[in-house]
């Protein structure tokens, strides 16, 4: 894999391509589990943008969302999975990567 290769993957690749859908990926891989309240306000993304966004990295395999009923109401739940885990691993080594290069 050439230097720049790396980098056009994630140009190129339909989910790490959005800057919305690393941002989920991210915020979740560091916590491994949020509300989607929590995840509007750490994306600052609209309800139906993140929701989108959110059904993409589903679809994928990258996440799941579940529905737990509290006390008081509904509350959607969102899980990283193994391989979004391993998906926003690889985005870093990229990146990582690419950075290292350019010193």
């Amino acid at each position: 894999m050439t230097e720049d290769q790396g980098i056009e993957d994630l140009v190129n690749d339909p989910i790490l391509s959005s800057g919305a859908r690393v941002g989920i990926l991210i915020a979740l891989f560091g916590v491994g589990r949020s509300t989607f309240t929590d995840l509007l306000r750490s994306t600052g993304l609209a309800k139906s943008s993140l929701y989108m966004h959110l059904q993409v990295l589903e679809k994928h395999g990258l996440i799941t969302m579940k529905t737990e009923f509290t006390r008081t109401r509904p509350r959607a739940i969102v899980r990283i999975t193994e391989a979004g885990i391993m998906e926003i691993n690889h985005y870093f080594d990229i990146v990582k990567r690419y950075f290292e290069e350019r010193k």
